[in-house]
């Protein structure tokens, strides 16, 4: 069954960037792995939306999507919203044409793939009919693919690798002049250490093969998966750290995580709640070298029940607070 990526983050096809954003949040610390160690079902629905995410969170990718559904993949081969686009496309190499895909190609009833070549090309002296066979020309270049994936903030703090699975449609030439043919591939990708949010990594060669053998490049794009605890703040990270609020009025050392371990920092008395505390090099690594920063944001618990002996000195406390007033 085809996926709904509107329908798996809970919002509607009108929603904004923002509205997609929020939703993604919210269900990515719901279904994260390191929430629910362990729980498969939880770790297939993070990766489904972590996928949702991807396209919807792109414009480019929503457009194909909303264009032609599940075929939205294949359709990118195509140029901006479906489109084959070619300088010096005209019969005499200098005009320009321009074919759009009918909206409601590769949605439901059958066509698919073969839909869209048939709205691109149908009447423009392709199949032998003694004109320029566009769709021959088309499909026997190679061409560039783009996947995304998601990667978690502490393999982007050491670097990782990955196996990345997409697909490919190959051509090659018969007697019956270009065929094409959907291809899966596998490539394992280096993630380098720092790797910013969003960048692209290129392997050469990987992308959907033209014909004579030659094919276009991969282009992988990488994106930080949401954390649990951390949060991205530029290149810095942030975090919440629990502090009891008798040591915060008097003062002393906090265990703070990070990617890595936890880190002891000290903390003057009187410390308020919702005070941020910078911890220089505990973050997340960066291509350049080193480590970004950490800010360790307070928040001051209270006891929920007392002991009658914590009661009898917080009593004493409040006697002599009013007292100095």
């Amino acid at each position: 069954m085809a996926k709904d990526y509107y329908q798996l983050l809970g919002v509607p096809r009108s929603a904004d960037e923002k509205q997609i954003k929020s939703a993604y949040r919210k269900l990515a610390r719901k279904y994260h792995p390191d929430v629910n160690p362990g729980d498969k079902k939880a770790e297939e629905r993070f990766k489904e939306v972590s996928e949702a995410h991807n396209v919807l969170a792109d414009a480019e990718k929503r457009k194909l999507y909303d264009q032609f559904g599940e075929q939205w993949e294949q359709a990118q081969h195509f140029g901006p919203a479906g489109a084959y686009a070619g300088p010096g496309a005209g019969p005499s190499g200098g005009g320009h044409f321009e074919f759009r895909v009918d909206p409601t190609a590769g949605r439901g009833g059958g066509g698919g793939f073969e839909t869209i070549f048939q709205n691109l090309f149908t009447g423009f002296g392709g199949g032998g009919q003694g004109g320029i066979d566009f769709e021959e020309i088309q499909m026997s270049q190679p061409r560039d693919v783009e996947k995304t994936i998601e990667v978690p903030l502490a393999e982007i703090d050491k670097g990782t690798k990955r196996t990345v699975a997409y697909q490919t449609v190959d051509a090659s030439r018969t007697r019956q002049g270009v065929v094409t043919t959907p291809t899966t591939k596998r490539v394992e990708v280096t993630i380098p250490a720092g790797i910013g949010d969003g960048k692209k990594l290129r392997v050469g060669g990987k992308g959907a093969g033209g014909v004579g053998g030659k094919a276009g490049d991969l282009y992988v794009t990488v994106r930080w998966a949401a954390h649990p605890q951390f949060k991205v703040s530029g290149e810095n990270l942030e975090v919440e750290v629990p502090v009891p609020f008798h040591l915060a009025a008097l003062g002393g050392e906090i265990s703070v995580p990070t990617l890595r371990s936890k880190v002891t920092m000290k903390i003057p008395e009187g410390t308020q709640s919702g005070q941020t505390f910078r911890l220089a090099g505990q973050g997340i690594a960066k291509m350049s070298g080193g480590r970004s920063d950490l800010f360790a944001r307070i928040k001051i618990t209270v006891p929920k029940k007392l002991t009658e002996k914590q009661r009898e000195l917080l009593q004493s406390l409040a006697s002599l607070q009013e007292q100095a007033i």
